[in-house]
């Protein structure tokens, strides 16, 4: 589907491209148009179809990068949950009233 996407909007592009007229600032060149925009989705394409292949007819790598991906799953919640629970701790650190707090001029006139 997102290959799909990418030719049906480069020929989207191409047609809006070719329709121009002659502005005041010359014609607009589109950046997606001259990088090959169309071939990503060509891309996109071809990985769909050995997805689709390898689905059909599972090999042992197949099978290995299927357990890869079940450790990866349970892994990635684990990782989200460590990070969000470091940064509700670290910013409610930062709402904590310290009366021992000096500004970074009076620690360096201190150690002189």
């Amino acid at each position: 589907m997102i290959g799909i996407f990418h030719v049906f909007m480069w020929y989207f592009l191409l047609v809006l491209y070719k329709g121009q007229i002659k502005g005041a600032f010359g014609i607009y060149e589109p950046i997606t148009y001259k990088t090959g925009c169309t071939l990503w989705g060509i891309f996109f394409i071809i990985a769909g179809v050995f997805i689709i292949a390898v689905t059909k007819y599972p090999t042992r790598a197949a099978k290995l990068g299927r357990e890869v991906s079940r450790i990866l799953l349970f892994f990635y919640p684990l990782e989200f949950s460590v990070a969000l629970t470091y940064s509700v701790c670290s910013c409610s650190n930062l709402f904590r009233r310290q009366s021992d707090l000096t500004s970074v001029a009076e620690e360096a006139e201190n150690t002189f």
